[in-house]
């Protein structure tokens, strides 16, 4: 706990407490609503990475990310790129880069976790793919994303910048490729869960379900009655006093 002293001054008393800094961005979890619908799954995964082409020959920049990072947030959630039939949506973005065992191949490089949901009650079968992919740790989440143009980079690239959408005028590379494609300028327009057989382009792109936030609701309300049995304690009062909690616990 921190300590409390008091200075005295002559325009009064004061009390004074330790402060610290902690790590900037969110505690992606923290994101989920208090009172959450017990309907919607929710699953958190690497989305993207900077400065590291996929598999599929895709390239972004930390700058690209952290410029796009924002169109992310409510957009669409599919199963294995059927982007014509969402069944969630993402709900926020977190910066951070990979852990150790990933680094030694990958580098310190930026990467994007997103916190996602899936409307469970309305895709009950693509909830269970979940579940399964989930327990067999094989769930994983794909990008879905656009630029205003495609710079041909790589070894073989030529260096030269196309408008993203005119793909007549994309040189051979491009067409087949044999090359990186440098996505400028990105928006991402959704994402999708992938599930086996289905592989990410992206060998990093591990995802997970939230276990714990299913009961939050009840765990929160069943302490609240703990911590003011008499109702006295104001829900403000409450809400401050977990949002400190929670900021101590990750400053450990």
């Amino acid at each position: 706990m921190n300590e409390i002293s008091v200075l005295s001054l002559d325009s009064g008393d004061y009390i004074i407490t330790q402060a610290s800094l902690i790590e900037p961005g969110p505690d992606i979890a923290s994101l989920i609503p208090d009172k959450g619908n017990p309907f919607i799954k929710w699953i958190t995964g690497n989305f993207v990475e900077a400065d590291n082409p996929n598999s599929n020959g895709q390239f972004w920049t930390a700058g690209d990310l952290e410029m796009a990072e924002y169109t992310i947030k409510y957009a669409p959630l599919n199963m294995v790129h059927k982007f014509w039939r969402p069944v969630g949506f993402f709900l926020g973005t977190e910066r951070t880069t990979l852990n150790r065992q990933e680094q030694a191949a990958s580098g310190d490089n930026l990467v994007i976790r997103t916190l996602s949901g899936i409307w469970s009650h309305l895709f009950p079968a693509e909830a269970a793919m979940v579940e399964n992919a989930n327990e067999t740790q094989t769930l994983a989440l794909s990008m879905e994303c656009r630029g205003t143009h495609l710079r041909c980079t790589g070894p073989t690239g030529c260096g030269n910048e196309y408008p993203y959408a005119d793909v007549k005028t994309h040189c051979a590379h491009l067409t087949e490729r044999t090359s990186v494609r440098h996505i400028v300028n990105p928006t991402f327009r959704g994402g999708a869960l992938i599930v086996p057989p289905v592989q990410p382009g992206w060998k990093n792109a591990k995802a997970e379900i939230l276990r714990e936030v299913s009961s939050y609701a009840a765990q929160s309300e069943a302490m609240y009655q703990i911590a003011s049995p008499d109702g006295s304690l104001t829900i403000t009062a409450w809400e401050q006093i977990m949002a400190m909690l929670q900021t101590s616990r990750r400053t450990r």
